[in-house]
């Protein structure tokens, strides 16, 4: 970031700029920023033709690169669109982006875009060398990095909750404030709910008609997702039962969930209830992008776990 640090809704403290050379840092007027619930990250860019050498201790890490076009795109103070800005990216002198459009990338301006790759190393030297590059008349830009440590081969888990805060639930397992989604709004749900692994996992939900695009490096991923009706049935606030909510749940286009009745599925209301879904991945920008459909009434969702199914067999083989 090119102000100075601060801590966001997931609790992770972000430092202000540094370790870079070249460009020149800029703040947006921009006030919204979409798919994010962190606009302060998105609202300032460094710019230019520019790099960063970032000491790193030896191993792997997962590289998380953040931008947002602010400058261009209709309704933006320097129109254009599409291909007005386009650059390249390259770590420890290889490319991991070329050709680069964040607006295309995004589906828009004015849109949080994170780009996650796996298996970074510090070069020899011990700095992980980032270059910013510009291709044709526009400059780069970059508005965060985030460095993960990790595993390597495979990619760091994935856990939403539909909360405005992040959570650590009963059995250790950290779940990030809700992110990465389009439409739909965000409710407490404070009921008790039976059957789940842990409660705080239901206390959120988003409804309505929402996708979320969720960045993960190339590779199969097994995603589960976490329901609980706690609006329709016996005693509820909005009666009925089942049939009351239906909807349906794509991935990348492709249906997962037909015509689904949380209601019905689970055997009731305030009642826990998950669906997994393996083999699943990422279209070309490198997203799983999860649509919720309504059917009747609004779709909802409480909580959305992402695993590379890589990491998930090794982890299966070393327990044996």
């Amino acid at each position: 970031m090119t102000q100075p640090s601060y801590a966001d809704r997931s609790g992770h403290v972000w430092q202000g700029d540094k370790f870079f050379h070249g460009g020149d840092a800029f703040v947006t007027a921009v006030p919204l920023i979409h798919r994010t619930t962190e606009p302060l990250i998105y609202q300032t860019r460094r710019e230019g033709d520019f790099s960063y050498d970032i000491p790193l201790k030896p191993g792997c890490y997962e590289l998380h690169l953040h931008f947002a076009e602010t400058i261009f795109g209709p309704g933006n103070v320097a129109g254009g669109g599409e291909g007005t800005r386009v650059f390249q990216v390259s770590v420890n002198g290889k490319p991991i982006l070329s050709e680069f459009d964040v607006l295309s990338e995004a589906g828009g301006a004015n849109i949080a875009l994170e780009k996650v790759f796996k298996d970074i190393s510090p070069d020899g030297d011990g700095l992980l060398h980032i270059r910013f590059s510009p291709l044709l008349r526009e400059k780069a830009i970059l508005s965060a990095i985030e460095i993960l440590p990790s595993t390597c081969g495979s990619a760091l888990p994935v856990r939403i909750l539909c909360r405005d805060r992040g959570y650590t639930d009963s059995m250790g397992r950290f779940w990030g404030a809700d992110r990465y989604v389009m439409g739909g709004q965000l409710v407490n749900r404070p009921e008790a709910v039976a059957g789940g692994e842990d409660p705080g996992i239901y206390r959120g939900e988003r409804y309505g008609n929402f996708n979320y695009e969720i960045p993960v490096p190339p590779g199969r991923y097994r995603v589960t997702f976490r329901f609980s009706e706690q609006w329709f049935g016996p005693g509820r606030p909005g009666g009925g039962g089942a049939g009351s909510r239906v909807f349906d749940v794509y991935c990348n286009g492709v249906r997962l969930l037909k015509s689904f009745d949380i209601f019905s599925e689970a055997g009731g209301s305030g009642r826990a209830l998950a669906r997994t879904f393996q083999g699943l991945e990422p279209n070309a920008q490198g997203k799983l992008v999860f649509s919720f459909v309504p059917i009747k009434n609004y779709a909802s969702i409480n909580a959305i776990e992402v695993l590379d199914e890589g990491a998930h067999k090794a982890m299966k083989d070393r327990l044996r």
